[in-house]
């Protein structure tokens, strides 16, 4: 997952867990961390433990960090507090980015779905506004541009959805 950067400088890092023997780091910190680089020998702010870890990249909308996880669950997190908001659960693994454009967060999943979920209140869980169907799990993060949602998935197709 690529580091996300907030207004303030502050670094939101997502890590995977994907084995035992993994560093022990990982059950000390936390899958999803948020860090002030200007306190480097104290730079962790808060973090969230998920035992599937996170290969996505985290979005961040309107003070609430959206974290998809190996296992489906995709949590909701207030950006201050690391307080988890919510919690949702898709087909697994959720490896593709959150996007989040006009109050709509799109997002796709391993049954090859790909949704858009209404993301004007994002301290709620957000109801879904729509899904459509694609071929194969959905690991590629979504890009909108122009009205249309363009996106790969494991079946070999790149999809451009939407009239533009």
């Amino acid at each position: 997952a690529s580091i996300v950067i907030d207004k303030e400088g502050m670094l939101y890092v997502a890590q995977e867990v994907e084995r035992a023997s993994s560093s022990s780091r990982n059950s000390e910190v936390g899958q999803l961390v948020k860090l002030d680089p200007t306190k480097p020998d104290d730079p962790i702010v808060w973090s969230v433990a998920d035992d599937a870890g996170m290969w996505a990249t985290p979005a961040i909308y309107d003070g609430v960090v959206v974290a998809p996880t190996d296992s489906g669950r995709i949590v909701g997190v207030d950006q201050k507090t690391g307080d988890v908001l919510w919690e949702k659960e898709l087909p697994g693994p959720t490896w593709s980015s959150p996007v989040i454009v006009d109050k709509v967060w799109v997002q796709g999943d391993c049954n090859g779905v790909l949704h858009g979920f209404d993301f004007a209140d994002p301290r709620t869980e957000p109801p879904e506004l729509w899904n459509i169907q694609l071929e194969g799990c959905v690991e590629s993060t979504p890009t909108v541009f122009k009205g249309q949602i363009f996106v790969g998935a494991r079946g070999g197709k790149f999809y451009a959805l939407g009239d533009g």
